[in-house]
C-alpha cells in the first residue's frame, strides 16, 4: 500500500488524538510514546531519527528499530535484534495481556491464542472480523491455570521429598566416607602389626633350628623319638651292610669250591672230588642266603638300601608335619612351619582387605562429586526408568543411566547414550508462550520446559554416522513420564521428560508473560 491509501484506511483508527496511546503500545510503554511539544517522535533506540508524530502507526516503517509501528506489521521485516518493541500489545480484558509478533498483525487470521480480544485484526483485512473471546478463553485458561498450579504444587511437594531423600542419602554417604577412612587407618596399623608378627615368627622359626629343645616338651619328645629312629636306621643299615659282606664272603668261598670241584673232578669218584662236594654242602648249610638278592650288582643293592632309608625318613617327616612342626610342602616350595604359614597368610589377608577398602573409599568420593544437580536433587532418581511408545519403537529412559530404543518388530535394543552431565539453558521460559509460537494453543496446555537438560552420550555407533546421543529436556511433573521423542539429526535425539526434580525453586519456571514474549520476539 501507498502511504496515502493507508492514511484513508486508518483514518481515526490510527491515532485518535495526539495525547492518546498509539495502538499496540502497552500501558507500561505509554510514556515512551508521549508526543513532544513539537508534535514529533524520536525512534526509541535511534533518538537521532525524528519523525512527525502523525507518522506513528501509518503502516510505513520510518524507524530503523521499528518503534514507530507498534500497531501495524510495517516493520515486521526487520531482524529481531534490531527491534526495540516487544510486539503488538493485546489488552485481553478478562484474560491475560500478551504481545503478538508484528508480522501477524492484520494478516487476516484471528490469533485467539494470543489476542483473544481480536484486536490484532483491527483493520478487517479481507473482511475478517475477530470477535472478542477473552471471556470464554479466559475462563478455560483459568481452569487450565488452576489445574497446572495444582500439578505444580504436587510436583513441588514431590521435589521436597526428593530433596529430603537426597539429603539423607548424602549424610549417609559422608558418614560412610568417614567410617571408611577410620577403617583404612585401622587396617594400616593392623598390617604394620602383622608385618611385625611375621618377622617375629620367622625369627622364632630360625632359632628353633639352632636351640636345644626343652626337656619334656612336645618338641623335645619328638626330637628324642627322632634320634631313636635315626639310631635304629643306622643299626639296620650296619646290619644290612654286614649281611652283604658275609654273603659276599660265602659267595667267594662257594665260587672257590666250585672251581676246585671242576678242576679236580674224577669220573671214577676219587676221594678229592667227594671231599670237595662235602665242603660245598657244609657251606650252603650254614644259613639261609638270598642268593638272588645279593648276586645283583653292588649299585643296585645300594640303591635298594637308599630307597628303604628314604621311605623311613619320609614317614618321619610326615609325623613332624602332622604335629605342626613342619609345613606340608607336598605341592613343592620351601617347607615352613604351620605358625609361619599362618602369619604369612594373615598378613596377605590384611593387605587385601586394606586395598579393597581403599578402592571402596575412592568409589564413595566419586559418588560425592557426581553431577546430581542442585542439592543432589537427582540422586534419589538414579536408576529409575520410564518408557513410552512412539511409532515403531519403545523408548526407555533411565535417570542418570542409559537411554534405549527398542524395536517393536524384532525386540532389538539400541543404546542411545550414557549419562554424562547436566546443562542449563536460562533462555527457556514458561511453556504457555513457547508452545503458542511454535505449535499453537493446544500445545500451550503442556507444561513448559525448565531449561534443565540431562546429556547422554557415547551410545551405539550409528551406521555411517556418529555415536548415538540424547538431550533430555526436563519439565515439572508430579510423576516421571516420557512425553516426546524427536530425532533432530541422524542419531541425535531429543526427549522431553517430566520429573518433580525441576518443579519450583532452583529448577522452576521464571519470568512473566510479557518478558517471555519479549524473548520469543
Amino acid at each position: 500500500m501507498q502511504r496515502g491509501s493507508i492514511l484513508l484506511l486508518l483514518s481515526s483508527a490510527s491515532i485518535a488524538t495526539a495525547s492518546s496511546t498509539p495502538r499496540g503500545v502497552s500501558p507500561e510503554d505509554a510514556k515512551l510514546y508521549a508526543p513532544t511539544s513539537e508534535k514529533t517522535f524520536s525512534c526509541l533506540t535511534n533518538p537521532h531519527v525524528i519523525i512527525p508524530y502523525e507518522n506513528v502507526n501509518d503502516d510505513y516503517c520510518d524507524c530503523p528499530d521499528g518503534s514507530d509501528e507498534p500497531g501495524t506489521s510495517a516493520c515486521s521485516h526487520l531482524p529481531h535484534k534490531f527491534l526495540a518493541i516487544r510486539g503488538f500489545y493485546c489488552k485481553n480484558e478478562k484474560h491475560a495481556p500478551a504481545f503478538l509478533p508484528l508480522g501477524r498483525v492484520n494478516d487476516g487470521i484471528c490469533d485467539y491464542e494470543i489476542c483473544c480480544d481480536g484486536s490484532d485484526e483491527w483493520a478487517g483485512v479481507g473482511g475478517v472480523k475477530c470477535e472478542n473471546k477473552c471471556g470464554e478463553i479466559g475462563k478455560a485458561a483459568g481452569k487450565l491455570a488452576a489445574e497446572r498450579e495444582r500439578l505444580r504444587n504436587e510436583g513441588v511437594k514431590k521435589k521436597e521429598e526428593l530433596l529430603d531423600r537426597a539429603k539423607i542419602m548424602r549424610v549417609e554417604l559422608e558418614g560412610n566416607v568417614k567410617t571408611t577412612r577410620v577403617k583404612i587407618e585401622a587396617l594400616g596399623e593392623k598390617v604394620k602389626w602383622l608385618e611385625v608378627q611375621l618377622r617375629e615368627t620367622e625369627e622364632k622359626e630360625r632359632l628353633k633350628m639352632v636351640k636345644q629343645p626343652k626337656k619334656g616338651s612336645k618338641l623335645g619328645v619328638l626330637v628324642s623319638l627322632a634320634r631313636e629312629r635315626m639310631q635304629e636306621l643306622k643299626s639296620s643299615l650296619e646290619k644290612v651292610r654286614g649281611d652283604r659282606d658275609s654273603a659276599r664272603s660265602k659267595l667267594e668261598k662257594a665260587e672257590g669250591i666250585l672251581k676246585a670241584l671242576k678242576e679236580g673232578y674224577n669220573p671214577n669218584f676219587n676221594d678229592e672230588g667227594v671231599k670237595t662236594a662235602r665242603d660245598l654242602e657244609n657251606l650252603l648249610g650254614e644259613d639261609e642266603i638270598d642268593w638272588e638278592g645279593f648276586t645283583e650288582a653292588d649299585g643296585v643293592a645300594e640303591q635298594s638300601i637308599r630307597t628303604w632309608v628314604h621311605d623311613k625318613l619320609a614317614d618321619f617327616r610326615q609325623m613332624l608335619v602332622e604335629n605342626g612342626l613342619l609345613a606340608d610342602n607336598s605341592q613343592g616350595g620351601v617347607p615352613e612351619s604351620r605358625a609361619l604359614s599362618s602369619a604369612r597368610q594373615a598378613l596377605q589377608t590384611g593387605k587385601t582387605e586394606e586395598s579393597d577398602t581403599k578402592s571402596h573409599l575412592e568409589a564413595l568420593l566419586a559418588d560425592l562429586s557426581y553431577p546430581y544437580g542442585h542439592d543432589d536433587v537427582f540422586r534419589p532418581l538414579k536408576g529409575e526408568c520410564i518408557s513410552s511408545q512412539f511409532g515403531e519403537y519403545t523408548y526407555e529412559y533411565c535417570f542418570l543411566g542409559t537411554a534405549y530404543q527398542k524395536s517393536l518388530k524384532d525386540s532389538s535394543s539400541v543404546s542411545l547414550g550414557e549419562y554424562s552431565r547436566i546443562e542449563e539453558d536460562k533462555s527457556i521460559n514458561d511453556a504457555s508462550v513457547r508452545g503458542i509460537f511454535e505449535s499453537g494453543w493446544e500445545e500451550a496446555h503442556d507444561e513448559g520446559l525448565s531449561g534443565i537438560s540431562l546429556i547422554h552420550e557415547n551410545g551405539q555407533q550409528c551406521w555411517n554416522g556418529p555415536k548415538r546421543s540424547v538431550k533430555v529436556d526436563l519439565y515439572c511433573s508430579a510423576v516421571d513420564e516420557l512425553r516426546s521423542v524427536k530425532e533432530e539429526e541422524k542419531c541425535v535425539y531429543r526427549f522431553e521428560v517430566g520429573t518433580a526434580a525441576v518443579c519450583g525453586g532452583e529448577h522452576g519456571h521464571g519470568g512473566n508473560v510479557e518478558e517471555n514474549v519479549r524473548d520469543e520476539l
